[in-house]
Order: C-alpha cells, then sequence, then structure tokens
C-alpha cells in the first residue's frame, strides 16, 4: 500500500512538474512573439512614413527639378522650399505619433530635415562622407531593391552634443513609383534606440533581449547582466515579419527552479503527514469497524415494505457510521418514493374511471325517452323541442361516456355550446353567451367535463343576483408548453368569504396525498372543488386554478401543461 502511494504521488509530481514547465514555455514563447509584433508594428510604421513620403508626388517634383551641384545644400540658400518640404515632413510625422527625424537628401548633398533631436553641421559632413551615406547608395544601386534597414548605431548627425543617442533608421528612394523611374533621391525615418529599449526591457528580472541580423549577429541587446551563454538559459526566437530582423528573448530558469524546489518540499511534508494519518486512521478503523457492519447486516435483513429503515448506530458510533446510516436511509427513502409515484402513476390511470360513477342511471332510458319525446314533437309541428331534446342528448352521452377520463378543448366547447343553447331557448334575449377558441388550441387534451360545469356554476351562483342581460365567454388559447381556458360571467362575482372557504379547500387538498384524495371526494356532482381534485391529480402541481372577481363578474382561469396525449387525444 505504500508503495503504491509513493509511486502515486511521484507521478503526480512528474505530472505536475511537466505542465508547469509547459505552461512555462508557453508563457515565454507569448513574451517573445508580443516583442516580436511590437517590433514589427516599430518597423511598419517607418517604413509605412518613408514609403507614403518617397512617393508623395510634391516631395518628388520638388528633388527632381534639383540642380546637380556638389558640396552646396539647395534648401539652405531656398528658405520657401524649405518650409513648404519641412510642412509636408511635420504632417506625416504628426500622422505616425512623431519619428525622431525624418531627412531627405540626394547625391548631391542637397538636405532638409524635420527633427526632434539636436543635429550639427559637423554632423551633416560627416554624414555625407562617412559610411552611412555609402551604405545607402550602394544598396539601392542594384536593381529590385526598395527599402534599405539600417542598423542601430552611432548618431552621427548629432556629431560634437554632449549628449546623444544610438539611432535606426529605414531609408527609402524618392522616385516616381508608377513608373520606378526618376530616382532623384533618399528619405530616412530615425528612431532612437530609447524606443528599442521601451520595448525589449519591460520584462522584469530574470529575462534578457536582443535583435539579431539575418546573419545571426547581435545588432542591438537590452542592458543586463545575465550570462546569456550559461548551458542552463531559456532561449526562443521570432523573426520579425516587417524587417529582416530576428527578435531573440533569454531567461534565467533560477526562478522556475526555486519554485520547484519549494513545492517538492510542500509536496513531501505533505504525502508524510497523509501517510501518517493514514497508518493512525487504518489502525482505529479496524478496531471499530467490524460492530457497525454487524449492524448493517441485521438491520438490512429486518427490511420489510412497513419498515424502509435501518438503525446500525449507537452510542459509540463514528461519524463514518452516522453517514453510513443517513446514506443508507436516504437511498430507502427515495425507493419508497419511487415506489409512490409508481402507485400514483397507476391510480392516474383509473381516476377517470372512478369519476364516471357519478351517474349510476341507465343512459339507455334516457336516450329512449328523449327520442321519443323529438318524434312525437315533430308530428305536433314543433320544431325548437326536436333541437332541444338532441342537444340534451348530447350533453347526456358526453357525461356518461367518459372514456378514459380525456377530451378536447374542441368537444368541451362544443358540449358547453349545448349547453348554453338550451338555457338560450329558456331565457332567450335575456343570455348571451361567446365561445373563441384559437386553432391550435381545438385537439388539445384536458381533463374531461371541466368547462360546462363552470358554466352552470355561473347559472347557480353568479347570475342569479343580478338583472338581465347575462352574459357568458369562454376563451381557449394555447401558450408556450401550456393550454388555457376562461370562463367569465358579468354577475355579481365571488364573496370574499366564498374565496376564503375555497382557499382553505385548497390547502386542505395540497396537503393530502392522492390515496387520501381518491377515498374521500365525493361521488357526483362536478363542483370547484371536484374540478380543482382531478386537475391535481392529472397535473400534480403544474396546473393553473384561479378564482378572481373583475369589473363586472367572476373569471375562473384553467390551465395545464401539453401532455402527449394532445397528439391523439380525440383524432
Amino acid at each position: 500500500m505504500m508503495l503504491i502511494i509513493l509511486g502515486l504521488v511521484g507521478y503526480f509530481y512528474r505530472m505536475v512538474v511537466g505542465e508547469m514547465k509547459e505552461k512555462e514555455e508557453q508563457d515565454f514563447r507569448i513574451i517573445t512573439e508580443k516583442t516580436a509584433t511590437q517590433l514589427d508594428i516599430l518597423f511598419y510604421d517607418m517604413d509605412r512614413a518613408a514609403l507614403q513620403i518617397a512617393a508623395n508626388p510634391d516631395i518628388v517634383r520638388v528633388f527632381q527639378s534639383l540642380p546637380a551641384k556638389p558640396d552646396e545644400n539647395y534648401f539652405t540658400s531656398h528658405p520657401i522650399t524649405t518650409g513648404e518640404v519641412k510642412k509636408l515632413l511635420e504632417s506625416y510625422n504628426f500622422k505616425n505619433d512623431g519619428h525622431s527625424r525624418i531627412c531627405l537628401y540626394n547625391r548631391y548633398d542637397d538636405w532638409v530635415c524635420t527633427s526632434n533631436r539636436a543635429i550639427t553641421e559637423s554632423g551633416v559632413r560627416q554624414f555625407f562622407s562617412g559610411e552611412a551615406f555609402e551604405d545607402v547608395q550602394e544598396y539601392f544601386q542594384e536593381a529590385d531593391r526598395f527599402v534599405f534597414y539600417r542598423e542601430p548605431g552611432t548618431d552621427v548627425l548629432a556629431s560634437g552634443e554632449a549628449q546623444r543617442t544610438d539611432y535606426l533608421a529605414v531609408v527609402r528612394e524618392i522616385k516616381d513609383y508608377y513608373s520606378n523611374s526618376s530616382r532623384c533621391g533618399f528619405v530616412e525615418v530615425q528612431e532612437s534606440t530609447e524606443k528599442l529599449d521601451e520595448i525589449l526591457a519591460d520584462f522584469g528580472p530574470g529575462i534578457q533581449a536582443e535583435i539579431l541580423n539575418q546573419e545571426g549577429q547581435s545588432i542591438y541587446r537590452a542592458a543586463g547582466d545575465m550570462d546569456l551563454d550559461g548551458k542552463d538559459i531559456y532561449r526562443m526566437e521570432v523573426p520579425l515579419e516587417n524587417a529582416p530582423y530576428t527578435v531573440k528573448l533569454y531567461k534565467n530558469p533560477i526562478e522556475f527552479n526555486n519554485a520547484m524546489n519549494q513545492f517538492y518540499l510542500v509536496l513531501a511534508a505533505t504525502v508524510g503527514i497523509v501517510m501518517l494519518a493514514a497508518i493512525m486512521l487504518e489502525q482505529i478503523l479496524v478496531k471499530h469497524l467490524s460492530k457497525p457492519l454487524v449492524n448493517l447486516n441485521h438491520s438490512l435483513k429486518s427490511i420489510t415494505m412497513d419498515n424502509l429503515h435501518v438503525a446500525i448506530a449507537d452510542e459509540d458510533s463514528t461519524d463514518i457510521v452516522l453517514r453510513l446510516e443517513d446514506s443508507f436511509n436516504s437511498m430507502l427513502k427515495k425507493l419508497n418514493d419511487s415506489m409512490q409515484k409508481q402507485i400514483t402513476a397507476k391510480t392516474n390511470e383509473v381516476k377517470s374511471h372512478f369519476f364516471a360513477l357519478q351517474s349510476q342511471m341507465n343512459p339507455h332510458f334516457l336516450h329512449n325517452m328523449l327520442a321519443i319525446i323529438s318524434i312525437e314533437s315533430q308530428m305536433d309541428g314543433n320544431e325548437k323541442v326536436p333541437d332541444i331534446c338532441r342537444r340534451l342528448g348530447e350533453i347526456l352521452r358526453y357525461n356518461t361516456q367518459m372514456g378514459d377520463g380525456f377530451s378536447t378543448i374542441e368537444k368541451e366547447c362544443a358540449i358547453a355550446e349545448d349547453y348554453m343553447l338550451l338555457m338560450k331557448v329558456r331565457y332567450e334575449e335575456l343570455f348571451e353567451f361567446q365561445i373563441q377558441a384559437e386553432e391550435d388550441a381545438g385537439y388539445i387534451c384536458i381533463p374531461k367535463l371541466i368547462v360546462q360545469p363552470l358554466c352552470e356554476n355561473c347559472f347557480q351562483h353568479g347570475l342569479k343576483n343580478v338583472n338581465p342581460v347575462w352574459k357568458i365567454s369562454i376563451h381557449a388559447w394555447t401558450e408556450e408548453d401550456k393550454w388555457y381556458i376562461t370562463v367569465k360571467d358579468n354577475g355579481s362575482g365571488f364573496t370574499e368569504e366564498f374565496l376564503e372557504k375555497f382557499r382553505r379547500q385548497k390547502e386542505e387538498l395540497d396537503r393530502s396525498d392522492v390515496k387520501y384524495i381518491l377515498e374521500n371526494i365525493g361521488i357526483g356532482g362536478l363542483c370547484l372543488p371536484n374540478i380543482y381534485t382531478r386537475m391535481k391529480i392529472i397535473y400534480g402541481e403544474s396546473f393553473v386554478f384561479q378564482l378572481y372577481n373583475r369589473e363586472k363578474g367572476a373569471v375562473v382561469l384553467l390551465g395545464g401543461e401539453i401532455n402527449d396525449k394532445s397528439t391523439y387525444c380525440g383524432r
């Protein structure tokens, strides 16, 4: 067991160290790539400014018109032209957030420059007579060369100044870029190496950077005292996209190694403590585990349908035993709840047949009598009585044939219409009604006999205390995955006493289980408590049953989930 634990700890240590090394290398690569991106942006901005100035038609025109007079700066003796050119240069410099210098010159020593750093006359002379100018001319003498990158070096133009910094530059030819002709000068965009320091020096301790040229030689190195040739140093290179350089970062692994050593010490101490605790706990468990297991065995053997409970804990039991007892009792409770749900499901299958017992008289006798009345009325020439008998027969047939206890909204509304047409015969113009069922709600399956009894309830309670004209309206619709039906009248509404009584009845029904409801509900009569009870049995807690008053009359709102029966009910 100890060997297994040590093996797992060793595997865990190697896995963590490997992931941390991988994360360290990934972070180091991200830093390197970010640095390369920043340098790319710097060189791209310099080259873009150089190209825009070199291709500017006004600049090209000025330099094409310059006379070929060596050793004489045209711009010194023509201040108006110089001012116009400098104005153009300053506009480009403003667009690009300001470069250290932008210089225009040609092979005849004509020179104009805009700069935020010092320039001396001796520095300009030294530039034209030195290698800096020769390198530019030699580079562009060969064909198919477009941009010259000057490596960081001494600022020749500030020769003689007490304080001067190194600089780097990007050079483009001034020419007609549409025809690739009329090469008449050069644009040199210069930046102080302070810009490089801003990019390469902000890495924190343990990281140092340098820039390499295409031959792999270091052309610029950030300040630092790291031994870059050390064998344990991490190195990462990323070539630039917008310049012929490569950025290379070095990282000293000492900080990572220190972190790994601390992790190793913490892990070793933790493993030692855990192993010691495991040994002590093993001894305790061996002494106390056998007794609870025996009690568990006896308790499990005594479980019956009437006794779904185990008792294995005693006064000396540990927390583990108590939790084990709670777990078993929780499992048995869930098992009991599952069995109750199965009983409820089976009960729901026969609920409708139970309510079919509300009518005990033989329906055939009533239908035969209605048929005889209808025939006799027709023989006497009475047209109303046959229609009344037909509608009454439909209602009786619908009420006595309960089936599975479900019907459609369309059929429920049709029976309610038959009932209210019969009441219309009785009250004539003193009664009006309206039924509105949305098209997509017609075949939705709902409990049978919940709409017509509500209309009957309106006549028995709501309308009897008000003067005609009496009005009843029915509206059925669907919303998302539920159906809704409202029955409204213009009667006296529900009294506060009735609403309070019905609220207490609902609370009593909500506290009762299905078995109690089925045993205590009365047979016959489909009053509000009866409808509420049936909907609770069918839908559980996910149904709507609301009674409230509006400005004129009462409203009953019913609703429930659209179940799978809606796909075939009544079709």
